[in-house]
């Protein structure tokens, strides 16, 4: 951290030196003041963009664990919650579920009613994150 703040500041130190020295030569007097503007700002962003990618680095992603149906099982949903589970992660409409496992629309809407409970959600959204998040679905 030490040796990047001492290199971008002695890097700003020969960027003012030059901007100094081109005005000694009498190029930025000729120059408009747009495009001396210009220039800076295009110097700057460009050792902002250098700087930022230089300090951030690169970070190792840890790998996720698997998505396993026996995830779901860890927090006691049955066969047929989890059935019911993969199909609102693929867009089903609860009409949609019913037809596709040959159930109720009611009983879909029980199913849906204990995963809300066992997942700690209040609406499908919240209950596909936590889902996604506890790698019962992908």
């Amino acid at each position: 951290m030490k040796k990047s703040a001492i290199f971008i500041g002695l890097s700003v130190g020969l960027l003012l030196t030059l901007l100094n020295a081109l005005d000694y030569f009498h190029l930025i007097r000729v120059m408009s003041f747009e495009l001396y503007a210009a220039g800076v700002g295009l110097l700057f962003m460009v050792l902002g963009i250098w700087a930022g990618v230089r300090l951030s680095g690169s970070r190792k992603q840890q790998p996720l664990p698997k998505v396993s149906l026996e995830n779901g099982k860890k927090i006691n949903l049955s066969d047929r919650e989890l059935d019911v589970l993969i199909e609102l992660n693929n867009g089903l409409s609860n009409q949609e579920i019913a037809d596709k496992l040959f159930v109720s629309l009611n009983t879909v809407k029980t199913h849906i009613s204990n995963l809300y409970l066992k997942l700690h959600a209040k609406r499908r959204t919240q209950a596909l994150a936590k889902a996604k998040e506890l790698r019962i679905v992908e």
